[in-house]
């Protein structure tokens, strides 16, 4: 199973520490090459450690986090076209969602949520995603310290969505994507688009589907590196996203439920490097085979209107069906309604498992609407 990034410090160390590995080492090289020159030599490397963009799909805000990210046709939390884009156009005012978790590991997420309503019945809404990795111990191959490191990834997406009948609604989002993962290569860069549709069926129940990161991926260039010896223009797709949604509210009592079943597209490149000595000159070749993988994963999500004042959900998230027990995030959180007519003022807050239970999550979310 590939895991996904992020979520995991040390792969992320070691990825950039990885970078200076190939730097200053021609003394090292030389010294393996002649005691391995008489045997062939085999290299495989995959990214082991994780998916482009993985912070994306951690979620967005904390209503989404506590409900287990299963927010794929639930407008009545708050509108976040950051899980479909058909979700913009429920917008009936301007909302603004600021949020921030706080995480171990150095690790931080941010995240801005703003919406406009179109009439007649039209909506847009803008977000902003911020992901950061501090702190990472750079060393060489010998152990040796260079440098504390950082990694900074964000996501801008602008959402469209409009209904098309009081029963049909229909969406697409644009996104770019930014990271700066070393100093020593230009940042990474990229765009994409999602689409998404929400179809009301009967009263209060809707199923929806969407499908994200469509021709999403980091865009960045080697050669500042490797040079030569391995430089080159970059791509690393993020996976594409298959999202069945559906969710039923009890309006009697204040309920919401919802599910989610998620199939994800996954690409990557495999690379194998080969040395064959005891021939004269002694020859390096190398092959890269692209391979495509795919995962399933499941969520499930609550909400009650406990008060009028105070709201509480809970989630089950579980990020590859194969793999339960290693995967699977269990969360919850509530909201408190402050008693101010001016803007609404909402507090959020969710705590979220980590996957093997190796963190908690907290998420705070200032809600206001103008």
């Amino acid at each position: 199973m590939i895991m996904t990034g992020m979520a995991n410090k040390m792969d992320d160390s070691r990825k950039l520490a990885g970078s200076r590995r190939r730097i200053g080492k021609s003394l090292t090289l030389a010294l393996w090459f002649a005691v391995m020159a008489w045997i062939p030599v085999h290299d495989t490397m995959a990214q082991s450690g994780g998916f482009s963009g993985a912070y994306t799909r951690m979620g967005f805000g904390a209503r989404g986090m506590a409900m287990g990210n299963a927010m794929g046709t639930v407008s009545q939390e708050g509108v976040f076209s950051h899980y479909n884009p058909a979700l913009a156009a429920y917008a009936t005012g301007n909302q603004i969602d600021i949020g921030t978790a706080l995480m171990s590991f150095d690790r931080s997420l941010h995240s801005l949520n703003v919406t406009f309503p179109l009439p007649p019945s039209a909506g847009l809404n803008i977000g902003l995603l911020n992901a950061n990795v501090y702190d990472i111990d750079g060393r060489t191959s010998s152990g040796y310290h260079t440098e504390m490191l950082s990694t900074h990834e964000f996501q801008l997406f602008a959402a469209f969505g409009l209904s098309i009948s009081p029963r049909v609604h229909l969406g697409i989002s644009a996104k770019l994507h930014y990271a700066s993962f070393f100093d020593d290569i230009d940042n990474a860069t990229g765009a994409g688009f999602d689409i998404g549709l929400i179809v009301n069926p009967v009263r209060n129940w809707r199923v929806g589907l969407t499908v994200q990161d469509m021709i999403s991926s980091y865009t960045w260039n080697t050669n500042p590196i490797y040079g030569t010896l391995g430089g080159r223009n970059r791509s690393d797709p993020l996976p594409v996203r298959f999202r069945f949604s559906t969710s039923y509210q009890f309006p009697d009592i204040g309920l919401i439920v919802s599910s989610e079943y998620e199939v994800q597209r996954q690409e990557a490149e495999l690379m194998e490097r080969s040395h064959m000595g005891g021939v004269v000159p002694p020859r390096n070749s190398s092959r890269i085979e692209d391979i495509t993988t795919s995962s399933q994963l499941f969520r499930i999500g609550a909400a009650w209107s406990a008060h009028e004042r105070i709201t509480l959900r809970g989630g089950w998230e579980i990020m590859d069906l194969e793999y339960v027990k290693e995967t699977h995030k269990l969360s919850a959180g509530f909201s408190v309604h402050l008693p101010y007519d001016a803007m609404s003022p909402s507090v959020d807050y969710a705590f979220v498992r980590e996957p093997l239970g190796i963190a908690g999550m907290h998420v705070l979310t200032l809600r206001l609407s103008l």
